[in-house]
């Protein structure tokens, strides 16, 4: 085989590679156009240990509701940095309990807002004409770590975030991520649960993991290759132009 032939064949050699790895890195791919998946898990967020609620009582009398609206814990603590107050809730004990005003402890763990909501307004309506309660998380958090752009924690200001959303937030995945073994750990008061994601595949949605839960944490793998090769990917490109440079030269005095 010529000098030449050979040029061209290592040169569609690494453009078959190239193209058989895509398959490693675009998402939901089995997914057809204008499909439609319709997962038969429920979201529902549910209630934690040591989250932190907004509870908020009003009704047909602004006055009546005071007393159910008192001072709750965080409020008057400063944040260093910006001198702004941390917003106030009612936290979430070891056991499952809030101190509810005049209604006394209430227990919460593993039920979900609407639900909290709706047993807050039927024991209210002993003291309250028409009682409406506002109920909201303010720690609800999130944690993508690996080999994703921008890992951290993020508050979500929503309580229904996907995967995506949470990889989203973190600046997507790094291209020499594993997409196809993406872990997820829950935690419930002192159980731990584990999940491994596929993200190139449709059935993603059917997942009970597909939507995060408040605290969960998402940890994404370096391939193979990134674990092996280092930093070696800083070094590619000048690895490559010497490579191409040595093959030209050599073509040349073969030719």
């Amino acid at each position: 085989m010529s000098v030449n032939k050979w040029i061209v064949s290592i040169a569609c050699g690494i453009v078959f590679f190239s193209c058989a790895s895509s398959k490693d890195i675009v998402y939901l791919q089995d997914v057809k156009e204008n499909g439609r998946l319709e997962s038969e898990f429920e979201y529902k967020t549910v209630i934690h240990i040591d989250d932190l609620l907004s509870i908020v009582v009003s009704c047909d009398d602004p006055e009546a509701a005071l007393p159910f609206n008192t001072p709750m814990i965080g409020l008057g603590r400063e944040v260093a940095s910006t001198g702004q107050q941390s917003p106030p809730g009612y936290l979430v004990d070891k056991e499952g309990y809030i101190d509810f005003p005049v209604l006394g402890k209430l227990r919460v763990d593993g039920i979900s807002r609407v639900e909290l909501s709706e047993m807050l307004k039927e024991k209210l309506a002993v003291y309250l004409k028409n009682p409406i309660v506002t109920i909201q998380f303010q720690n609800f958090k999130v944690t993508v770590l690996g080999e994703v752009r921008n890992p951290g924690s993020y508050k979500v200001t929503s309580e229904r975030v996907s995967i995506f959303d949470a990889l989203g937030m973190a600046g997507d995945l790094q291209i020499n991520a594993k997409r196809r073994n993406v872990l997820v750990m829950r935690e419930n008061g002192k159980e731990k649960t584990f999940a491994r994601l596929d993200l190139t595949s449709g059935n993603l949605v059917y997942s009970p993991f597909f939507y995060l839960q408040q605290n969960d944490v998402v940890y994404v793998e370096p391939s193979r290759g990134r674990i092996v090769g280092g930093n070696v990917g800083t070094f590619l490109p000048y690895v490559l132009s010497s490579v191409s440079t040595f093959v030209a030269v050599l073509a040349l005095i073969l030719r």
